[in-house]
């Protein structure tokens, strides 16, 4: 049988989304969505992720802000840290969905509050590392851009 390089891209293609899903060592991450897309204040933000760790050690995951100049980050800063405990997660869980929620710039619900560096209306955005036991990071994600708004 000749191997055409069309065979040869078919089964590059196979290959590489049988790998795709994969459980690793190293903890992997993803970013859904993260809501609304405006934000004023009081308003309550929610990013929504999954996950996936192939021992189920995961132990924290850092929650880092991402704030703009127009298409310029500006400024880059860890927020807090969170314990998987927070997750309500059961132990020894190889997968599954996050919901994270902030309060943007008010103390009314009892959440997390993200305050905007500034004083006038800016963009930013909201990434995601996850840490497992051994110490493993998975790769920083970082949910879409969002427009928040000073009152």
């Amino acid at each position: 049988m000749k191997i055409t390089p069309s065979l040869l891209i078919i089964f590059s293609v196979v290959v590489t989304s049988c790998n795709k899903d994969k459980f690793t060592t190293i903890p992997q991450v993803s970013i859904k969505s993260i809501t609304p897309d405006f934000v004023v204040s009081g308003n309550v933000i929610t990013l929504k992720g999954k996950f996936t760790d192939q021992e189920g050690d995961l132990d924290s995951a850092l929650i880092v802000y991402k704030w703009y100049n127009g298409a310029t980050a500006v400024l880059m800063d860890t927020i807090f840290r969170q314990t998987f405990k927070d997750f309500d997660l059961p132990p020894k869980t190889r997968q599954g969905d996050i919901s994270i929620d902030f309060e943007y710039n008010t103390f009314n619900t009892g959440l997390r509050t993200l305050t905007a560096p500034n004083v006038r209306d800016t963009t930013g955005a909201l990434g995601i590392i996850f840490i497992d036991k051994a110490g493993n990071r998975s790769v920083y994600v970082e949910s879409a851009p969002i427009r928040l708004i000073k009152p």
